[in-house]
C-alpha cells in the first residue's frame, strides 16, 4: 500500500512540474482561493506531519502566483494558472494527510483486534469475539476512508490533467486560426482582400477562417464575439462608417449562420477610426481596411478599444 501511495503522489508531482500551459478556472478569485487553500492546509497539523513536501510545493506555487499578480494583475493567465496549481496542490496535501491518518487508524484497529483475540482465548471468548468483530468493522471503515482519500487525490490529478489538455487545445486552435491573444481577447483579422472594393459581401476566401472560428465558439459556449469593421482614411466619413458597419454585419451574419447564438455576436463599424498604419500610402491604407473579430477571454466582457494607432 505504501508503494502504491508513493507512486500516486509522485505522479501528481510530475504533473505539477511539467505544467506550462494556460488554465481555465474562474478568473479574478483564483488567487484568493489559492491563499485560502494553502492557509487551510497549513492550519491542519496532519498536513505538516504527513504531507510536508506537498504543502511546500503549494507554498512555492502560491509565491509564483503572488509574484505574477504583482507584475501583471490577478486576472492575468499566468497568475490564474499558478493560483490554480497552488490550490490543487494544497488540496492534494490535505487529501494525502487524510489518507495517512486513515492508514494509522487501520493499524491501530488491527492492533486492538489482536488484543481482543488474545483476551478471548484466555477467558471471555464470546464477548471478546464480538468485540473483535467490531474492531474488524472499524478497520474496514478505515480502509474505506483510505480508498476514498486515494480516489479524491486521483480525481484532483485528473482535473489538473484535463485543465492542461484544455489549455493546450485552445493554444493549438488559436494557432490554426492564425489568431492572436491580446488583453481584449483573441483577435482574428480578416484583410481587405476578402471584400470587393466598396462592397460588404464576403468572398469565398473567408469561409475557412469563419468555419474555424464557429467551431471554436461551439466548443467554448461561454465565450462571446465582437466583429469590428474598419476602413482607410480616404472618402467621406459617413460613407466609411457605413461601409465598415456593413462589413462587420456581413461577418457577424456568417458566424450566426454557422449555428452560433446571435446573442453572443455583436457587430461594430468604426470607419476610419483606430488605424493600424499611417494611411500615407497604398500599402498602409490596405492594412487599415480590415475586419477584426475579437473573442472574449472566457466569460469576461470584451473591453473597449484604445485610442492610438496599433492599439489592441
Amino acid at each position: 500500500m505504501k508503494t502504491s501511495l508513493t507512486a500516486i503522489f509522485a505522479s501528481a508531482a510530475v504533473l505539477f512540474g511539467v505544467s506550462a500551459c494556460e488554465t481555465t478556472p474562474k478568473q479574478g478569485v483564483a488567487l484568493a482561493e489559492a491563499r485560502a487553500a494553502v492557509s487551510q492546509a497549513e492550519s491542519d497539523p496532519n498536513v505538516s506531519k504527513y504531507a510536508a513536501s506537498e504543502l511546500e510545493r503549494a507554498r512555492k506555487l502560491l509565491v509564483n502566483a503572488q509574484g505574477a499578480n504583482d507584475q501583471k494583475g490577478p486576472n492575468d493567465k499566468i497568475t490564474v494558472h499558478y493560483a490554480y496549481l497552488a490550490t490543487q496542490m494544497a488540496r492534494i496535501a490535505q487529501q494525502h494527510a487524510q489518507e495517512q491518518v486513515a492508514v494509522a487508524r487501520v493499524k491501530a484497529a488491527e492492533g486492538e483486534r489482536q488484543q481482543i483475540l488474545l483476551t478471548a482465548r484466555q477467558s471471555e471468548a464470546e464477548q471478546a469475539k464480538a468485540a473483535a468483530a467490531q474492531a474488524r468493522n472499524e478497520a474496514q471503515n478505515a480502509q474505506a476512508q483510505v480508498a476514498q482519500a486515494r480516489g479524491e487525490a486521483q480525481n484532483a490529478q485528473a482535473q489538473m490533467t484535463q485543465a492542461q489538455a484544455d489549455s493546450q487545445r485552445v493554444a493549438q486552435e488559436l494557432q490554426d486560426m492564425k489568431a492572436a491573444q491580446t488583453k481584449r481577447g483573441i483577435v482574428l483579422t480578416l484583410g481587405d482582400v476578402l471584400f470587393d472594393t466598396g462592397r460588404a459581401e464576403l468572398k469565398s476566401g473567408a469561409e475557412r477562417s469563419i468555419d474555424q472560428l464557429a467551431s471554436f465558439l461551439s466548443e467554448h459556449p461561454e465565450r462571446r464575439v465582437q466583429v469590428e469593421g474598419f476602413t482607410d482614411a480616404q472618402g467621406p466619413d459617413d460613407y466609411n462608417l457605413e461601409l465598415s458597419q456593413k462589413r462587420a454585419d456581413a461577418v457577424a451574419m456568417a458566424i450566426i449562420q454557422r449555428g452560433i447564438d446571435a446573442q453572443r455576436v455583436r457587430a461594430m463599424g468604426y470607419g476610419e477610426e483606430f488605424p493600424v498604419a499611417s494611411n500615407k500610402d497604398a500599402g498602409s491604407r490596405q492594412l487599415n481596411r480590415r475586419v477584426e473579430i475579437v473573442v472574449s477571454n472566457g466569460d469576461q466582457a470584451i473591453p473597449g478599444r484604445g485610442a492610438t494607432v496599433g492599439s489592441p
